[in-house]
């Protein structure tokens, strides 16, 4: 997995226009395909120089314009509540990883949808991670099994799941506009 640091793929556009500044002292990270239509990883550091980091993962949808110099609105959302929780490093990943700001806009065919360098990099962050938020809100069932495989094999790594809520299909719900004093809970792994 490659980090491309300020990369912002032009090769494709997903659509949202909403790019928000980094927090003052927070540097960021992003890990784009080739081709620039999925981007499997972003990050945000903001460790004490000295400290040990203490990560969290944020696993979402799908991306949208986030990457190494600015956020989208989830994002920011995420990153705020990671640091009220006293982390100091912000990963995210998403079930999907084909970057489009309206769920409308991914491929429905779940193979386009998910690239194979997608899960991969969602276990990596996660054994960086103290916990795992799922956060990736409802998709389309035609998706359903990629959500299963994703949710199984983040479980599998020991890491604690945990979500800001469920929705009444059983999908962990969508943070941003959740308030900013929503408590976790545990996430039942075999939810999707």
């Amino acid at each position: 997995m490659g980090d491309t640091p300020g990369a912002k793929p032009e090769a494709h556009d997903p659509g949202g226009k909403v790019r928000l500044r980094l927090p003052d002292g927070v540097i960021g990270g992003a890990t784009f395909s080739q081709c620039g239509h999925y981007r499997q990883a972003l990050t945000r550091d903001w460790t004490p120089d000295g400290s040990t980091p203490r990560a969290v993962l944020f696993v979402g949808m799908n991306p949208s314009v986030a990457d190494a110099s600015a956020s989208d609105p989830t994002c920011h959302r995420e990153l705020m509540f990671a640091r009220d929780w006293g982390f100091t490093r912000y990963l995210k990943g998403n079930v999907l990883d084909w970057r489009a700001t309206s769920p409308k806009d991914i491929p429905h065919e779940p193979e386009r949808a998910a690239s194979a360098a997608n899960l991969p990099a969602l276990l990596d962050m996660a054994m960086e991670s103290e916990l795992v938020v799922m956060a990736y809100g409802k998709l389309h069932h035609r998706y359903a099994s990629i959500v299963q495989t994703a949710i199984g094999s983040l479980a599998s790594t020991g890491r604690p799941l945990k979500c800001l809520g469920l929705n009444k299909d059983g999908s962990a719900k969508h943070p941003l506009y959740l308030r900013k004093d929503t408590a976790l809970m545990d996430f039942p792994h075999s939810s999707g």
